[in-house]
């Protein structure tokens, strides 16, 4: 509602009145603006106030929870790494599925660390076919808008940013075991069991794993007593007399707070003709792992000048730095502390110790590490360590990023506007990667280094015609003509040498063996023709219809064009005469849309061509096949309906509620191929057909808004289904496996496929699975329980990692200058492998830890649990099949702002207009499954020994005059 001045008096009556400038918002759409209340598409938006109040290098991670429909897949906690956007679920299943990103107009293929949050005006995501169909080959899995900041009109305004903060770990590590000694009673344990399952007594058994324990461990013995002493053979347990001589934790040693530091100055305003913004900003974000970290220095111009009545032109150029430290420690290495870390017994030290358990150092007073070979062998990763590794070790990242536009508006004879637009961005990246000689993968060649270049612009162009016109007041009609040529080039050249003179040197000039190099160029062009039309009559009915003809070169000449349209139409209801007297309905709209959009994004950018390698054979060239071409290749197709209403109520209560079937046609299919065709083994083909279908509820509530006083919370909701309509013409059409998943019509793509654990023996401990029982001719009959997966059967799980409903919830409370806001984001349903808990939960291989749920394993005094017996180096003991699958519920606080804003009374002297002092925190909490388990990494329904997300603290100063 607007807010209104009242003469005091003893008797007041209001009339309430519709804020217009609340109804009639200007929401950033494809190639333009438009009213959201005209607007027949479907579009959500996040205002860069609000990302200001969050605290990422990367504004991906902003929309976690932000708006219905969009989900965020956060693989990495390094900072810097984007988040990867879904909009309205999986849109294919091996070409890309990722949003588009628009930044200021022109289509964007850099990372979005690349952007300084607080030159951000607003994010704008469409997400049916009226909104996103004029991007055609390239709209099909939605698009993400992001506007930056422009001048207004008025006078010059300083900001100045300062934060200051703590990064930490975001999510706690697994409840794994810390306690030595009850390591190796366990682990004698399953030596124990499995002595005794080949053959031995139960005495001979356990004087075996007490005479070997230490041993099969590698030699590392953390106590003062003798090996074969450490445990009774007898009782299974620690030695009363044991005393520890050292205790590590190697994930403590890893992991500490860390300082992260941002600046960042703007300047803007404007006259009737001018406007102006510039920005310069520097951000150090220092990870909680040592080595790792990111450095950003970016700056922003952005002028618009109205040189007469009928030309304007403007231009926007923005650079930025980035420097990135990225250890290797998002993959199942040895040389990762996100994998050996969590995965190292408790039993292995971090730093080198004397037989007293002194630590040992080096003649320059440094500490030394312990790489597994001082007491012996350790029996994972021998001659590695991952903490040494990732303080010598080099993963360092350059990148320099031009992005340069320009546009000119010639305004002509009556209602007609001519823009002309032009952009180019120009990344340069140096990547250096160097693996020590001192320990690790490099050992044996006294060192590994790589150095890469790359070299990628774009060049982007359109000319758009609009004409508006009004006929006797109540006939509105817009026409768009619009064409749009894009081309990309990226050139890459890299080299690995080995054997480096210096340890610390990571050039290639510092090394004596060449082993490898290489250098390639790529290119990729998209031509567009498109228009749009739209009417309203009275600003009551609305019509809209769009349609766009793309050529890739990404297609066999044959196949190059493609064509997209959509229509829209939508109705005011509210605006209707017979709606006058519910005066409580502000605004009331019913819409629905329906059209095509493409996904040229497939494999590379020549898929039509037979692609080969030239290699080395015995000195002379040979050929490599490496890519069987399909010249029928062809898009990825998409038609999308859309129906929803849009409503105001009270001037308080606010939201959409929409349906939505997407359905995508001509799906990429890697086609296997006899063997007798020979390499490579596969081609790819358009075969397959799948649909997304849901509803989505945004909600948005004032509870109380005055001058000094506000409070808003807001809900949103997306419930969706995803299903197979058709399968390859090759495969089963009563479905078939691939891998873990399986693929049937009327099932989601992801849906699971593996063995079914059916408990455990209570007689003996064994693991027991589901298996068909069959007769003499091979017909189910029935099912039997097994006791190796290897006579198990694999089923149809129906489970998925589709949830049930995902969203997000937020609350803004302003009181007498103080303001508090709070976005939490959420997922219900679902399933997630949950590998590292999988890996915790083995029947026993020597140097992995066990998570501590194995204390409830089975033992004869503890016949009654889910958790089978251990024993050494059984498979069919560990966890296999949907053991492994957890519920991928959780709540997450996503981001949390405290702050305050002294009165203008006191500052107005010293010429400044606002100053806030906040405290503002990220990532705050995840409640989910169990401890250390985070569902947020994968939307495909995986989870690994990532990088784990970040936990951000930071006080805040913001300063305008």
């Amino acid at each position: 509602m607007q807010t209104q001045e009242i003469a005091i008096k003893s008797n007041v009556r209001v009339l309430l009145k519709a804020d217009s400038e609340m109804l009639d918002e200007v929401i950033v759409v494809a190639y333009g603006t438009a009213k959201k209340s005209s607007f027949t598409g479907s579009v959500s938006n996040v205002s860069g106030d609000k990302i200001a109040k969050m605290q990422t290098s990367n504004v991906s991670k902003s929309l976690e929870g932000a708006m219905a429909g969009v989900q965020i897949s956060q693989s990495s906690g390094q900072p810097g790494s984007s988040a990867d956007i879904y909009v309205r679920g999986i849109g294919s299943i091996s070409a890309n599925r990722k949003a588009l990103i628009v930044v200021d107009g022109v289509p964007y293929e850099g990372n979005l660390n690349q952007i300084a949050p607080g030159d951000i005006e607003s994010m704008t995501v469409l997400k049916d076919a009226a909104a996103n169909s004029l991007y055609g080959a390239r709209g099909a899995n939605g698009v993400v808008l992001i506007t930056t900041k422009r001048g207004k009109n008025g006078k010059v305004k300083v900001t100045f940013e300062n934060r200051t903060g703590v990064n930490m770990r975001g999510v706690p590590s697994y409840d794994v075991l810390t306690n030595e000694g009850e390591y190796y009673e366990l682990y004698w344990e399953a030596m124990r069991n499995n002595a005794y399952a080949s053959g031995q007594s139960y005495l001979a058994a356990g004087q075996y794993a007490s005479a070997d324990l230490v041993s099969t461990l590698g030699g590392y013995n953390s106590y003062n007593v003798a090996d074969a002493e450490l445990i009774d053979p007898i009782t299974g347990r620690l030695n009363a007399n044991a005393k520890l001589k050292y205790h590590d934790n190697w994930l403590d040693e890893a992991f500490r707070p860390a300082m992260r530091q941002e600046n960042a100055i703007s300047l803007s305003g404007g006259t009737d003709k001018t406007s102006y913004y510039a920005s310069i900003g520097y951000l150090y974000d220092n990870a909680y792992t040592v080595n790792s970290n990111m450095d950003r220095i970016n700056a922003r111009v952005k002028v618009d000048q109205e040189v007469n009545d009928w030309f304007k032109a403007g231009f926007n150029l923005a650079y930025s730095n980035v420097k990135t430290n990225s250890p290797n420690v998002g993959s199942s290495s040895y040389s990762s502390i996100f994998f050996f870390g969590q995965q190292v017994a408790p039993i292995y030290p971090v730093y080198m110790y004397d037989k007293d358990g002194n630590k040992v150092y080096d003649a320059s007073g440094n500490v030394r590490y312990d790489y597994g070979t001082e007491m012996g062998k350790r029996p994972i990763g021998a001659n590695v360590h991952p903490i040494d590794q990732q303080l010598n070790n080099i993963y360092k990242g350059t990148v320099d990023v031009i992005n340069a536009k320009a546009y000119a508006d010639f305004t002509f004879l009556t209602d007609f506007k001519l823009t002309i637009n032009a952009s180019i961005d120009n990344f340069n990246t140096r990547t250096v990667s160097f693996q020590t000689p001192i320990g690790g993968d490099a050992l044996n060649v006294n060192g590994r280094g790589t150095t890469e270049m790359e070299r990628y612009y774009v060049l982007n162009a359109n000319q758009l015609l609009n004409w508006a016109h009004t006929y006797k007041g109540v006939h509105n009609v817009e026409v768009l003509l619009g064409h749009e040529t894009k081309q990309d080039r990226v050139e890459n050249v890299w080299a690995r040498k080995e054997n480096f003179l210096v340890p610390s040197n990571p050039e290639l000039d510092n090394a004596a063996k060449l082993s490898d190099a290489s250098s390639s160029a790529a290119e990729y062009a998209l031509e567009g023709f498109f228009g749009q039309v739209k009417y309203n009559y009275d600003e009551k009915y609305y019509f809209s219809a769009s349609y766009r003809r793309d050529a890739s070169s990404r297609f066999h000449p044959d196949n190059r064009w493609g064509d997209f349209w959509s229509v829209g139409a939508s109705w005011r209801v509210n605006k209707e005469d017979f709606m006058a007297a519910a005066t409580w309905i502000e605004d009331l709209k019913l819409k629905a849309s329906f059209g095509t959009q493409g996904n040229d994004n497939i494999v590379n950018n020549q898929p039509y061509k037979d692609q080969y390698k030239v290699v080395s054979n015995d000195g002379a060239i040979g050929i490599q096949y490496t890519f069987r071409g399909n010249k029928d290749i062809t898009w990825e197709k998409s038609n999308n309906f859309n129906a929803g209403v849009e409503f105001n109520l009270w001037g308080k209560l606010s939201g959409n509620i929409e349906y939505f079937r997407k359905t995508t046609w001509d799906l990429l299919y890697s086609k296997p191929l006899p063997p007798s065709q020979g390499m490579p083994a596969n081609i790819y083909e358009n075969s397959m057909r799948m649909r997304n279908q849901g509803v989505e509820i945004e909600l948005n509530y004032d509870i109380f808004r005055r001058n000094n006083f506000k409070w808003n919370v807001a809900l949103n909701a997306t419930y969706y289904k995803n299903e197979l309509l058709e399968l390859p013409s090759d495969r089963p059409q009563e479905g078939w496996a691939t891998g873990k998943y399986y693929r049937k019509v009327g099932k989601p793509l992801f849906s699971y496929y593996d063995y079914k654990f059916a408990g455990v023996d209570p007689d003996n401990g064994d693991a027991l699975y589901w298996a068909d029982e069959k007769d003499e001719a091979g017909n189910v009959i029935g099912r039997k329980t097994v006791n190796k997966t290897s006579l198990a059967t694999r089923y149809e799980l129906d489970k998925s990692p589709i949830p049930d409903l995902y969203g997000g919830f937020s609350t803004y409370l302003e009181f007498i200058g103080f303001d508090l806001s709070a976005n939490f984001a959420y997922q219900i349903g679902g399933w997630v492998y949950d590998s590292l808990y999988s890996g915790f939960m083995g029947a026993g291989s020597a140097g992995t830890n066990w998570h501590k749920d194995i204390l409830n394993r089975w033992t004869p005094e503890n016949r009654y649990t889910d958790i089978p017996r251990l024993q050494e180096n059984s498979l069919d003991q560990g966890v296999s099949g949907d053991r492994s699958l957890t519920k991928a519920s959780y709540l997450s606080l996503r981001s949390m702002t405290f702050g305050y804003s002294l009165p203008k009374r006191w500052i107005s002297k010293a010429k400044i207009e606002k100053l806030r002092f906040y405290v503002v925190g990220d990532n705050l909490f995840l409640l989910s499954a169990r401890k250390g388990f985070d569902p947020r990494q994968s939307i495909t329904g995986d989870t690994d020994y990532n990088y784990s997300a970040m936990r951000t603290v930071s006080f805040g100063i913001n300063l305008e005059f």
